[in-house]
């Protein structure tokens, strides 16, 4: 781990470093705090589209997830895959649709 030396001008307009005597740990801000919807987890995420890989009525196996439109954005303006709220999926023989 690295550590942080912060510089910042005295009185007398000289640079000057801060030297302290213990450690300290800066804490930043949760990120999690400003993050809208409650979100799944990746291992429960990919848990929840492996055990419905499949249709529930016919055993087709081309099964669709139902997302909500919340997904992250990345700095290029194109949504993160995974970020988005999981709600159901959707059967692409049958269209037969069920919720989480």
């Amino acid at each position: 781990m690295s550590r942080l030396s912060v510089y910042w001008p005295d009185e007398c307009g000289t640079v000057s470093k801060i030297t302290m005597e213990a450690p300290v740990i800066l804490r930043f801000p949760n990120s999690s705090a400003t993050a809208a919807p409650p979100q799944l987890d990746v291992i429960s995420r990919a848990r929840l589209l492996f055990e419905n890989r499949r249709c529930r009525h016919c055993s087709y196996p081309v099964v669709k997830p139902v997302e909500l439109d919340d997904a992250l954005v990345n700095s290029s303006g194109l949504e993160v895959p995974g970020t988005a709220t999981l709600i159901g999926f959707e059967c692409g023989s049958c269209d037969a649709t069920w919720s989480i």
